[in-house]
């Protein structure tokens, strides 16, 4: 796959950082692509030769994000070390407004769920303790460390963080790994 021009590059940044701020600003559906050329000083016609709608910036956005939560995340088997994965998820999204809005706001759980199939298709290869239930099993589970861990976090940082993250992720993992200790294939 031939690399992208460095002038190519820089354009989509300077759209996609704008269009991120925007993000962070307004709702979703207020964010033109007249006002976004305009604050990146970027020409309509350039933005289109890029993206087509401010959906398409928003799925190359939504690209970027998955990409580094997998960067994060990267190396270990996410269902055999459950406090490490809700410790990163959690320092991710704390340190991340853009992710955090995704996380909190659930008019955007259409949108956070993108990410999460983004990085589910990419990751299989960090579910090795669960890759022996069947197909359905398998989801449901990978479906509840994802949910559990997202609703705890969105509880932790709507009830004003008001207990330190530490413990916050501590409980959080408690809660997940007695849930999970009878069927990954560790226990069996």
């Amino acid at each position: 796959m031939p690399k992208e021009d460095l002038r190519v590059q820089r354009t989509k940044k300077v759209l996609k950082d704008t269009f991120k701020e925007m993000f962070l600003e307004n709702n979703l559906e207020q964010i033109t692509i007249k006002e976004l050329c305009e604050r990146a000083m970027i020409n309509r016609r350039t933005f289109y030769l890029h993206y087509n709608s401010i959906d398409d910036i928003m799925t190359d956005v939504l690209e970027d994000m998955a990409q580094s939560f997998l960067e994060y995340t990267n190396g270990y088997d996410h269902f055999s070390n459950v406090d490490k994965i809700v410790k990163d998820y959690f320092e991710f999204t704390n340190n991340n407004p853009l992710y955090e809005k995704l996380n909190n706001n659930t008019d955007l759980n259409y949108i956070r769920e993108q990410v999460s199939v983004k990085v589910v298709k990419k990751v299989t290869n960090h579910f090795d303790s669960i890759k022996h239930l069947d197909s359905f099993k398998y989801d449901m589970t990978r479906v509840y460390l994802n949910s559990t861990t997202v609703a705890m976090y969105r509880y932790w940082a709507l009830s004003g963080k008001k207990v330190p993250m530490e413990d916050a992720i501590k409980f959080t993992s408690k809660l997940i790994n007695n849930g999970l200790k009878d069927i990954t294939k560790e226990n069996h």
